[in-house]
């Protein structure tokens, strides 16, 4: 809780002060709180026993009228709990006389919190605080006891961090060594009875989330495949883990894009995905993808690493509406080559399905210059591409030997050439960075010599290493270029294997087309010879555009 929340429940409870005079405060509050981590001390902290207790102490000390609140497996660090916020209810409506806790941690583990409740909110609304192992009791105003107290909240406060600190460093440990760190397995798993480190799959649930991606990769979108879940009555993640009798199935595109970017589906371990900032913050927040540590194949996949790729393509291309509602084939594949912008899909609710088409979208931006508004059809682009697909199979099947080298071949002369080039830059991107050392050497002795001024020197300096920052960034980026050409050999192989699934195809499907195809680009259209001709460039998935093969 924050100082402004903090002052904001004060003036309620001001307001509520002067409706506490007309009622009566007659409840005793009698509260028990447990976590987690208490839970380890032993039997002394129990729900039970504290109950116990707080029992013997209101009956021995003439408190009337008393009443339970429990918060079990509740961290004390924060006061959102729900025994203590239905507590406050009641202390709102000035119905409460005394609040009793077995001592100031079983109320809570935040200084400035249980120094708000106990020093200020409590005594403003007249309500005795006791804590019976502590020996506070509000009432007595033993000096020595009520002085101490705020330094126990602040030992309690320093336990919470400490514990804290050691559960993370456990779970670090554990998480960097492979161990599923997670308490729930993801939808479409249970943990393993034998093991709770190892995943099993849930039946029902993982065919569940086959179906959201296979929905994905047929071109539905998550607001379109939740209407057909809720169509179809698939109950929800959350209904389906708490065996709802009567679930009312009410996805959501959230919950589709959950499913649909877990890595967890391709039988990887992921660990610290997210991560809270505190011990007073509970609030999850994700780290960057790169930050993740994975551990492959560690248990059934549900879904390939061929599909999950495809969907995650399809989840980076933002697809524009129609008026229509209406979802091109090609939509977020379709690129102008000339001003890089995308093709946008145009589909009105009167159109024909001969009358939709991709058009430039850079032609009309205010930004991006673009000299024709060029476009074609969608009936037209399936043919071409259609056609094009099918003699890629058909050269396949007959002349596969020949379609390989070829491909294999390209491969290699564009690997040896970016392979010079890159090499060549980063000769010369080192050779600068050691001439910058040296450069930044020479400054500091110059500096200290006294034949350079301080200012002078720091302004030099920071110019050198920001140079020199922007080089080594730039080596970083080359040889991971370099890499990926690397990979060209096992891209031809990952795109034999896509063609040799189908024979000749009569239709394209969505899931076809991302399939096997990674981006088209359409040029302005060439009428010099009293014709309309137009160029189509296929980029096919892992290697690139056909043409000659």
């Amino acid at each position: 809780m924050n100082l402004d929340t903090l002052q904001r429940t004060l003036t309620i409870q001001n307001y509520n002060l002067s409706r506490r005079y007309k009622g009566k405060q007659e409840i005793t509050v009698l509260y028990v709180r447990l976590s987690q981590d208490d839970g380890t001390q032993g039997d002394s902290d129990s729900i039970t026993n504290q109950k116990a207790m707080l029992e013997k102490f209101a009956r021995e000390n003439k408190l009337y009228n008393t009443r339970f609140f429990v918060d079990d497996g509740y961290s004390g660090t924060n006061f959102n709990r729900p025994g203590f916020q239905e507590a406050l209810g009641l202390i709102n409506n000035g119905e409460v006389k005394t609040f009793v806790v077995k001592d100031l941690s079983r109320f809570g583990r935040s200084y400035a919190e249980v120094a708000f409740y106990t020093e200020i909110l409590f005594p403003k609304l007249d309500i005795r605080f006791i804590a019976v192992n502590d020996g506070v009791d509000s009432e007595t105003q033993d000096a020595n006891e009520i002085d101490f107290a705020p330094f126990r909240n602040v030992f309690n406060e320093f336990y919470a961090k400490d514990t804290s600190k050691k559960i993370r460093a456990v779970k670090r440990a554990k998480g960097l060594a492979g161990e599923r760190i997670a308490v729930h397995a993801p939808f479409g798993y249970i943990k393993d009875p034998e093991d709770k480190n190892h995943l099993l799959l849930d039946e029902v649930a993982s065919k569940i989330v086959k179906k959201v991606f296979a929905y994905c990769l047929d071109g539905f979108g998550p607001n379109k495949i939740a209407n057909k879940l809720r169509e179809e009555r698939i109950p929800t993640v959350l209904e389906y883990k708490q065996k709802a009798s009567n679930p009312t199935c009410e996805w959501h595109a959230n919950g589709v894009v959950k499913i649909l970017e877990r890595p967890d589906y391709l039988g990887h371990t992921v660990n610290f995905k997210t991560y809270t900032k505190s011990y007073r913050d509970k609030r999850k927040i994700w780290n960057a993808p790169e930050d993740w540590v994975v551990f492959k194949n560690t248990h059934e996949a549900i879904v390939s690493q061929e599909d999950f790729d495809i969907v995650q393509k399809m989840r980076q291309q933002r697809r524009r509406h129609t008026k229509s509602n209406k979802v091109g084939l090609f939509s977020g594949l379709v690129y102008c080559p000339d001003c890089k912008s995308r093709h946008y899909f145009c589909a009105g609710r009167s159109a024909s399905p001969n009358q939709e088409r991709y058009v430039c979208s850079g032609y009309r931006s205010r930004f991006i210059a673009c000299e024709t508004a060029h476009y074609i059809r969608e009936v037209k682009l399936t043919e071409i591409v259609l056609t094009d697909v099918n003699e890629k199979i058909n050269f396949l099947k007959k002349h596969e030997k020949q379609f390989t080298e070829s491909l294999a071949k390209r491969a290699k002369t564009d690997q040896q050439k970016e392979l010079k080039k890159a090499e060549k830059r980063v000769i010369e991107v080192k050779k600068r960075v050691n001439e910058l050392d040296t450069i930044i050497k020479r400054l500091y002795e110059d500096n200290v010599l006294g034949k350079l001024s301080d200012e002078r020197f720091e302004i030099l300096s920071k110019d050198y290493e920001i140079e020199q920052s922007k080089l080594k960034k730039e080596v970083e980026e080359l040889e991971s270029q370099l890499s990926k050409q690397k990979e060209a050999t096992k891209n031809v192989q990952k795109f034999l294997e896509i063609v040799r699934k189908n024979t000749m195809l009569e239709s394209l499907t969505p899931n076809i087309v991302n399939e096997r195809i990674d981006r088209i680009e359409i040029h302005k259209p060439d009428k010099s010879s009293g014709k309309r001709i137009q160029q189509i460039d296929i980029y096919y998935r892992f290697v690139g555009i056909l043409d000659g093969i």
